[in-house]
């Protein structure tokens, strides 16, 4: 080994990148597909990228469903998204999340028997292969409010759900956590430092909770909602001041980010394109 190669240490990750904000993105193309002439919103994928979990009205919906679309490598193409019958009811379902095991979900959804407007609603299931239990509220009574309660995101571990309510106030990003998987969400609370009093949504976080997406329509060089992102070093302290994702936002609205694992690839949607919301996927150089 040369001394040149000792003196220039280990290469540094996507993550790095993020907690250090030198990270940087190629153009954002959109996912080959996926989109249609009806909205595409919401993505969340699994840890390894090959299912994707999105919001959509289009044909052979019962309003606005949660569609599935799959691929055999992060390299292809997603395959012909279809509906899915676990996620979606007669009502409106949005955001999906999964936890890392596959084992527990929550969506948005207002179908009936919520609190009013968008509201949480969990399932389970006892394995990757079983069927995904009814949606229910059972322990998520406490995080849905008689106003709307959007984009839920459910930690990689389970015990914590960031969401974003409409009220009171502007729309904020909020945090409810249990102790256990068995266990109820308490009240979800603002997240104060990510609070700008403009509007703030679409919470994405890492599977460790210290890099979080989201976004907000905070003063920026953009017009209308753009994507920004906070780091911390811990799951227990306060996020950092946030900042604008660079190289991905646009004049038209910029939302609903998905963060991959690694950090390298930001799935997000952008209002503008065929019609509507369409799902767009960034790369980090």
């Amino acid at each position: 080994m040369t001394d040149a190669m000792v003196d220039a240490g280990p290469s540094m990750t996507c993550l790095d990148h993020w907690f250090d904000n030198t990270i940087r993105f190629t153009s954002p193309v959109q996912l080959a597909n996926v989109n249609s002439t009806s909205f595409e919103r919401d993505p969340f994928l699994t840890p390894d990228e090959l299912t994707l979990y999105f919001s959509s009205a289009r044909a052979g919906s019962m309003g606005g469903d949660t569609w599935v679309a799959t691929r055999t490598a992060i390299t292809a193409s997603f395959g012909t998204p279809v509906r899915s019958t676990s996620f979606s009811t007669t009502g409106n379902e949005t955001k999906a999340s999964i936890t890392a095991d596959g084992l527990y979900a929550v969506v948005g959804s207002d179908q009936a028997g919520g609190n009013g407007g968008v509201d949480v609603w969990e399932t389970s299931r006892a394995a990757t292969n079983a069927s995904w239990s009814a949606l229910n509220r059972v322990h998520v009574m406490s995080v849905d409010t008689a106003a709307s309660d959007h984009d839920p995101m459910v930690s990689a571990s389970g015990l914590h759900l960031y969401d974003a309510p409409d009220a009171p106030g502007m729309q904020h990003i909020a945090l409810a956590t249990r102790p256990s998987r068995t266990a109820n969400f308490g009240a979800a609370a603002t997240i104060s430092e990510l609070d700008s009093g403009t509007g703030d949504a679409d919470p994405s976080i890492t599977a460790d909770e210290r890099i979080i997406v989201f976004s907000s329509n905070r003063t920026s060089a953009f017009t209308g909602g753009n994507l920004w992102y906070a780091t911390r070093t811990s799951a227990s302290v306060a996020f950092s001041t946030p900042r604008i994702v660079p190289d991905v936002n646009t004049n038209n609205n910029d939302g609903d980010p998905h963060l991959s694992a690694d950090g390298c690839r930001l799935y997000f949607g952008r209002d503008g394109g065929i019609a509507d919301w369409e799902l767009f996927v960034a790369t980090a150089q």
